[in-house]
């Protein structure tokens, strides 16, 4: 679930590292490197420093001008790209290459089709809270006092805030309602933090409060002016089918298409059902456990589950743990963006107001950290260690999205298939829920994105097919829905991530008969890096007959 959102220009990185290729393996894989590789190399250093927007007086520039340039510059790369022959490449730089190409492509979908800042109120989010895709530049709120040199640089982003926002309505040539809504939502969770900031600062930096104070009215006359246009403004905000159907196949580099998505989708959220009636009815003489109530209980429950997984894990020779995925005292609870807003009561002020994933976590939180800890924070931990020059880069345009939420989520239903929740009977239920509400969520997604649903039907979905814990207006319903109408592939990356990771599974299985050993397996996988799984599968077994259909 914890997700690092935001890079640059409308991007999603999550980042997430392979295993053991840095230093001298780095070192050995340039003096082995093919005829042509360090020219595609050159070419990708250039392409990621080109990626972000220029920048006027501290302000983006997202006018249609300075995009139109952009785009231009982009299909010069894109042309540099194409002119380099990789056939006669070893398949580890192949797939190198095909990196490059996703990454590039993911630019050129920004341009071509979803040109948020042009559709996307939203995008252009001033502060760095979570809300998904957003203006490059996005300021991070630090916790006052700072120094002084830090303060006067801060005090300079906070001014070019009324700037930028007046940019903003300037290019936002093709508004949309539902995108505009969201927006509507998110300028007021700024306009609390700016004035949280403000007041902040008059005790600890006053130097600090009028660049808030004048950050904050930007904020709010925005807000307002959308309020003004929303009612007229188209309501749709997806890209539409046949947009989607290339965006899955030639960035996410996926084999499927959004029908076969659908029918894979709708298959699992049956499976899932019918396992947690079958757990529900096995376990119908127990209690569900209370949810904890205070910090502290939180903090405890959390340590002994952190340790009983990462023990397990090596224990039973799963998969390799290096010693620095360990339990994070300082972590604390995940929080939406909706509950950065200042105005809101903290999380453990009674009574208690759970969203869907604390309904979960705060029982038995299992399931959650298996996707968490050895999921995305072994991934990131694993990502500050790898030097190799393509697959070392934090990944653009959600190009490994599926291959990181796939693997946290395979990680979920493997702590029930291995055992580990033998003894934890609600442990189980609470994981088949989660499942269930994973699958749920792909149907709202492939209909927002073909423009058949708005955002309130797709929330309406979620909310209705989620078989516990969801209510109108749940935190998580409002963030995934967003979430998935604003970044393509994220609503279905979870459950094809991991269809693509079984797949794979059963075909090393299979071709190594008795001598498969599955902690191997999941070591080769990681190793593999934060790319495609359609790639892993192509490095891991040779076969390119799904890559050959996304060249």
């Amino acid at each position: 679930m914890k997700k690092r959102l935001g890079l640059a220009a409308a991007l999603l990185a999550l980042p997430a590292l392979p295993l053991l290729l840095a230093g001298p393996a780095c070192a050995q894989a340039k003096a082995q490197a093919p005829q042509g590789y360090d020219a595609l190399l050159a070419l990708y250093r250039e392409f990621r420093a080109f990626v972000p927007p220029p920048m006027v007086k501290g302000v983006p520039d997202y006018s249609p001008q300075a995009m139109a340039r952009h785009y231009a510059g982009l299909q010069r790369f894109e042309a540099r790209l194409a002119a380099i022959d990789d056939s006669a490449w070893p398949i580890p730089q192949r797939v190198d290459y095909m990196v490059a190409l996703a990454e590039m492509r993911g630019l050129e979908f920004q341009h071509r089709v979803m040109q948020p800042w042009k559709r996307d109120p939203a995008f252009y989010s001033t502060t760095n809270l979570g809300f998904g895709p957003k203006m490059h530049g996005a300021i991070a709120i630090p916790r006052l006092p700072i120094a002084k040199d830090e303060a006067a640089a801060l005090a300079a982003r906070l001014d070019a805030v009324p700037e930028a926002l007046r940019q903003a309505r300037a290019n936002l040539t093709d508004a949309r309602g539902d995108l505009a809504r969201l927006a509507i939502v998110q300028k007021q969770v700024e306009v609390n933090v700016y004035g949280a900031l403000a007041a902040d600062a008059a005790k600890r930096q006053p130097s600090l409060v009028a660049p808030a104070k004048r950050a904050q009215a930007a904020a709010a006359a925005f807000k307002a002016w959308l309020e003004g246009i929303e009612a007229g403004l188209p309501a749709y905000g997806g890209v539409g089918a046949e947009n989607y159907a290339w965006y899955l196949r030639h960035v996410l580099l996926l084999p499927y298409t959004p029908e076969e998505v659908r029918v894979i989708g709708e298959r699992e959220y049956q499976r899932q059902l019918a396992f947690l009636k079958i757990e529900e009815h096995r376990d119908r003489a127990i209690p569900m456990p209370e949810p904890v109530k205070t910090r502290a209980e939180f903090d405890a429950k959390r340590k002994q589950e952190d340790e009983d997984l990462l023990k397990f894990l090596r224990d039973g020779q799963w998969v390799t743990i290096p010693d620095y995925v360990k339990h994070d005292p300082e972590e604390g609870p995940y929080e939406f963006p909706f509950e950065k807003d200042p105005s809101r009561p903290g999380l453990f002020d009674p009574p208690q107001h759970l969203h869907f994933f604390f309904q979960a976590e705060f029982r038995d939180g299992r399931p959650l950290r298996a996707h968490n800890l050895p999921g995305h924070a072994f991934d990131e931990l694993q990502a500050a260690r790898d030097t190799r020059p393509v697959r070392g880069q934090p990944r653009l345009f959600f190009v490994n999205g599926l291959r990181n939420e796939g693997w946290a989520f395979y990680l979920e239903e493997f702590l029930i298939q291995s055992g580990m929740l033998e003894d934890r009977p609600k442990a189980r239920e609470i994981d088949y829920i989660l499942g269930a509400k994973r699958a749920a969520r792909i149907l709202p997604e492939l209909k927002m994105q073909a423009n058949e649903w708005t955002w309130k039907q797709a929330n309406a979905s979620l909310i209705a097919r989620t078989p516990k814990w969801m209510q109108p207006g749940d935190a998580v319903a409002q963030f995934d829905i967003e979430l998935y109408l604003r970044q393509p592939g994220y609503g279905i990356g979870y459950y094809m991530g991991k269809v693509e990771l079984e797949k794979l599974l059963a075909d090393v299985a299979m071709r190594e008969g008795d001598g498969f050993d599955i902690k191997t397996f999941h070591d080769r996988f990681r190793a593999a890096g934060s790319i495609p799984i359609s790639l892993i599968r192509w490095e891991m077994t040779g076969r390119d007959d799904e890559i050959r259909t996304m060249r």
